[in-house]
């Protein structure tokens, strides 16, 4: 995919200055300009509809601790994990590079998330100081109870058994 991007890069950029050789130097700059522009929005939305699974480093839309719906990891190969963003409608499928440690990461979150009865979230790592990039995984925790409202029964709460008179 990469070598027929960059193959359409050039031969489009040789067009243009084959097709132009009569204008002034800026507006030839501003065509090249465009055209880069143009080749980068088709790549990009070339790799969204590929029906493949697409590498987490394109992704420049980064969802907000998506929902890990299911995974599924080649040793040396790569991490493939299907996950539900929380804006969107339908799930989307990447692929991680392979790295033992996420992948030691994402198993024990979907264990912790199995026993738990929780969902699995996904966070990416802003690569700052010591940091690799690579997106953490961890269990949602358990959601609070909603708080009891003991203004209307007046406190406590008293069972009475139908069958009962009292």
């Amino acid at each position: 995919m990469i070598f027929f991007a960059i193959l359409f890069t050039l031969l489009l950029g040789v067009c243009i200055f084959v097709g132009l050789p009569h204008v002034l130097g800026w507006q030839r700059a501003a065509s090249v300009l465009i055209f880069f522009v143009l080749a980068g929005v088709v790549y990009a939305g070339s790799v969204d509809l590929m029906g493949s699974p697409k590498p987490i480093q394109l992704e420049w839309r980064t969802p907000e601790k998506p929902t890990v719906i299911a995974a599924r990891m080649r040793e040396g190969e790569a991490i493939y994990v299907w996950l539900q963003p929380p804006d969107a409608r339908e799930p989307r499928s990447y692929v991680l590079p392979w790295s033992a440690r996420t992948a030691q990461q994402l198993q024990d979150a979907m264990r912790d998330g199995e026993a738990r009865g929780t969902a699995v979230r996904m966070e990416m790592a802003k690569p700052q100081g010591g940091e690799d990039g690579a997106p953490k995984f961890h269990a949602q925790p358990h959601m609070p109870l909603p708080a009891k409202d003991r203004r209307q029964g007046g406190g406590a709460v008293r069972f009475r058994h139908p069958d009962t008179q009292r």
